[in-house]
């Protein structure tokens, strides 16, 4: 009987373990990231904060290739663009996700933050080099 009940609580903890592995590792998604063109204009220091967690990419000429920054758990970001190149540049930078804007704006010196970025399933990060 006892033996019994030890299995029955090893499977029943193998089973919260296993549901807790899925449910984190289903929650990271792919950001790609759509920079201007390859050069200067695509050097970007972008972090995303929730809470205490903080994720920092840069991008460059192979981001500009990949089109991929990284990996990020999906959930409610500020996100801060850095281009440590222009200070006077005016870029468009919109976020999207499943094809809907959920944040945009302009920077207006060298760095831009966005509050209450939604990163969904399918996120989309897309700066436009200014005119």
């Amino acid at each position: 009987m006892k033996k019994q009940q030890m299995v029955r609580g090893l499977v029943i903890f193998s089973f919260i373990l296993l549901a807790s592995f899925k449910s984190s590792y289903a929650q990271n998604v792919e950001i790609p990231i759509i920079l201007p063109y390859t050069g200067n204009f695509n050097n970007w220091i972008i972090t995303f904060t929730s809470g205490s967690d903080t994720y920092t990419f840069e991008t460059n000429d192979d981001t500009f290739d990949s089109g991929v920054i990284g990996m990020l758990p999906k959930g409610t970001y500020t996100v801060n663009f850095d281009c440590p190149y222009f200070g006077s540049e005016n870029f468009d930078i919109l976020v999207y996700n499943g094809g809907e804007i959920v944040r945009q704006g302009i920077t207006s010196s060298r760095d831009l933050t966005l509050y209450n970025v939604v990163i969904g399933d399918e996120p989309l990060i897309q700066i436009d080099a200014g005119y």
